[in-house]
């Protein structure tokens, strides 16, 4: 399906058998080569293509005037300058520091971090600058580092709402809450020094023996922490505040870097709020799916009393048992999953943030609550398009997991499980499929172990080779993929039944391979089957439901039958645009796919306008160099080359060329698909010798990495 998401259900959870392949076509599709293979996301769920981000600030000094050469001559280029008269030497003028930009501070953001904030004691800024010179060569200047970490949200200056904020709960905490432990306060993961409240009090004449009301009142600011002794540090705001003020505030760009200065898991644990430079998609929500038979808990992530409703159920669990009792862990993670579920991403990300927090503090690093919290902060970093960071967020719940519980544990498995996927997305195909094979291998050897009965039936083992079906789809390698998938099926089928949603899914999965394969009869009886199924049990507004009816208008599309495709992408677009709203990555992808079929259709002014919109959508809600921003921007250089638009075209193929191979190496096939690409327009200029060079990088590097018989192979070799 071209740039299509599937459901949440079909994402593998704890103790759920949903299979994690949702048919799903992501990144780097070359919109003139439609050979290219794409896979399926798993058990992390779907990316999706959400608060205004500072872009690519720059440090702005002035410019010191530079005096002309001492041999210039009145002929030459220089001004005349008139000697100046005598007074006061002039005071020599300090060498201006280097102009530098947000990307070029972005791989040292979490060593300073860590040095500034984090460790015990903290550095002073001169001292991070020192440092980071030594270990790095980074120059910059300490007002640089302090304006930097400003815009980074970590200052450790605390702003006059907050200190009020601060006293009016240290005060009450005192004067009338006197059974209670005092308060600690944080912002931004800096302690506050009681001396420095105790100051502010004595300055703006606030009482000891005084409570404190601010007029007007206001509510406690998001990055005010408090905690008591012996207990974890929680939200000093109410959650309900907190999350629906996300759409104003302003954050850095956390692009998926592939190097950084910092391996340490410590660096991406550390920030106590979301990194992630998009902001959630407004909140619109649907009741119970039309036709709805009540299968499962799917539809309560588009229902705002469900949230309304664990928000008021967290709330009373504070104020009842604190922030550390299971009682209001076990809702504030179904409350981080729905919104998660909605594109919310940025406050899915803080909640599970604090999730994380929280296990850490009270149960340790290797417990199990702390690595189901890893978890599940991998997936939400996964689906940011931060591939390298949730990979070793998996990795350390996988090695933990194996010491703790064992290598057979069905949650070490499913971390496994979770970890190829992030391989995969990399590009890192042979690692996937030879991580998702072991994983395979195990379960079978441990459901044969414990129940004869089951064999390969078991739901866990299903989907480890649907996964497995999906890595080889995405090679190239369609009649394995296939074999396995049709395996699948059949199991699911005569297990669970025709209509139950992982024998759907499967039957999505296995239309899927066929199309690919040029069998688009086949592809599209087996997907008019699924659409016409899930509309019976789902209804036809629900996720799943509309997924399929999008990859059955790729299938047409591919066929050339655009007024079929077109209208059913109309449909699919319309639904998603009322059920999920406008900014919500499914309803981008439905736009994506229609500005495809109005090119493909030779309609490029409105092509044209759909895609422009969708880029400036993903852009804003998911950053520059998200995959799906990339995939947006190559669609659109596409269509400048259609039209003759050689330069435009060229210029912003270049552009994407260059971010994918900063953000996911040089050899992945996104980025190989950016350079043919950007070749087919050499070609159409008529800079032959260039294309032809490029062309050539381009065959030798995917027969290395995908194979000779790979569909982008073959497609690179007929050019």
């Amino acid at each position: 399906m071209d740039h299509v998401y599937p459901d949440m259900s079909a994402f593998v959870a704890q103790g759920s058998s949903a299979t994690p392949n949702q048919a799903l076509e992501l990144y780097g599709n070359n919109p003139d080569f439609e050979g290219y293979a794409l896979g399926s996301l798993g058990p992390l769920g779907y990316l999706a293509p959400t608060d205004h981000y500072i872009s690519d600030s720059i440090d702005i000094l002035p410019v010191p005037y530079t005096c002309p050469p001492s041999n210039a001559s009145p002929s030459s280029d220089h001004h005349h300058v008139l000697a100046p008269s005598m007074g006061p030497p002039t005071k020599t003028r300090k060498r201006k520091a280097p102009t530098l930009r947000a990307v070029e501070w972005e791989p040292y953001k979490a060593r300073i971090i860590e040095l500034h904030i984090t460790q015990n004691p903290p550095l002073s800024l001169k001292e991070v600058k020192d440092t980071m010179e030594r270990e790095f060569g980074f120059v910059a200047e300490v007002r640089q580092y302090r304006t930097r970490v400003s815009q980074w949200g970590r200052d450790k200056n605390i702003k006059p709402q907050e200190m009020k904020a601060i006293v009016r709960k240290r005060q009450t905490r005192k004067l009338v809450e006197t059974d209670k432990k005092p308060l600690h306060f944080e912002i931004r993961g800096s302690f506050v020094e009681p001396k420095k409240v105790d100051g502010w009090m004595k300055r703006n004449n606030v009482l000891e023996s005084s409570l404190y009301h601010p007029s007007p009142a206001a509510d406690t600011p998001s990055a005010v922490y408090c905690w008591t002794e012996n207990s974890a540090p929680s939200p000093a705001g109410s959650m309900r505040t907190r999350e629906f003020s996300v759409r104003g505030a302003v954050s850095i760009p956390q692009t998926p870097q592939p190097f950084s200065p910092t391996s340490s898991i410590s660096s991406i644990l550390e920030p106590a709020s979301s990194s992630f430079m998009g902001q959630s998609p407004a909140p619109i929500y649907q009741t119970d799916p039309t036709g709805y038979t009540g299968l499962g808990p799917v539809e309560h992530r588009y229902r705002e009393a469900d949230e309304a409703h664990l928000r008021q159920i967290l709330s009373e669990n504070e104020t009842l048992y604190g922030t550390d009792h299971c009682n209001y862990r076990h809702v504030l993670k179904p409350l981080g999953e729905l919104m998660m579920d909605q594109g919310r991403y940025k406050s899915a990300e803080e909640t599970f943030r604090r999730l994380v927090r929280i296990a850490q503090n009270v149960d340790g690093n290797d417990s199990n609550n702390m690595l189901d919290a890893l978890d599940l902060l991998g997936k939400i970093l996964y689906r940011e398009g931060l591939y390298s960071q949730s990979e070793k967020l998996f990795r350390r719940t996988c090695a933990s997991r194996r010491k703790t519980q064992g290598l057979e544990h069905s949650k070490t498995l499913r971390s496994r499980a979770s970890l190829a996927w992030t391989y995969r997305e990399q590009g890192r195909y042979t690692e996937a499929e030879e991580l998702e094979l072991r994983v395979v291998e195990t379960r079978q050897r441990v459901v044969e172990t414990r129940q004869r009965v089951l064999g390969d039936e078991h739901p866990d083992t299903l989907t480890s080779r649907a996964n497995l079906a999906s890595i080889y789809r995405k090679q190239g390698r369609h009649t394995e993929a296939e074999e396995l998938e049709l395996r699948v099926v059949e199991t699911r089928q005569r297990v669970l039944g025709d209509e139950h949603p992982d024998t759907l899914t499967s039957r999505d999965d296995l239309a899927w391979t066929y199309r690919e394969q040029g069998r688009y009869t086949e592809a599209e009886e087996l997907k008019l089957q699924v659409v016409e199924m899930r509309q019976r049990v789902l209804g036809d507004e629900h996720p799943d439901t509309l997924s399929s009816r999008a990859d059955l208008a790729s299938t047409y599309r591919r066929q050339g039958r655009y007024t079929e495709a077109e209208e059913l992408e109309l449909q699919v677009v319309e639904t998603r645009q009322r059920v999920l709203g406008d900014e919500h990555p499914d309803t981008l992808s439905s736009r994506a796919d229609l500005a495809w079929t109005y090119r493909e259709q030779g309609r490029y002014t409105e092509a044209e306008e759909l895609e422009l919109q969708v880029v400036e959508t993903r852009k804003r809600v998911l950053g520059d160099e998200h995959p799906d921003t990339l995939t947006s921007r190559a669609s659109l250089a596409s269509i400048y080359r259609k039209q003759g638009r050689y330069t435009e075209a060229e210029e912003l193929e270049l552009q994407v060329v260059e971010t994918r191979k900063r953000v996911l190496g040089d050899e992945h096939p996104y980025k190989l698909t950016s350079r043919a690409n950007l070749a087919s327009i050499y070609r159409k200029q008529g800079r032959y010798t260039e294309a032809e060079e490029l062309e050539l990088q381009v065959v030798e590097t995917r027969k290395r990495v995908l194979g000779d018989e790979h569909p982008d192979t073959l497609t690179s070799r007929a050019l």
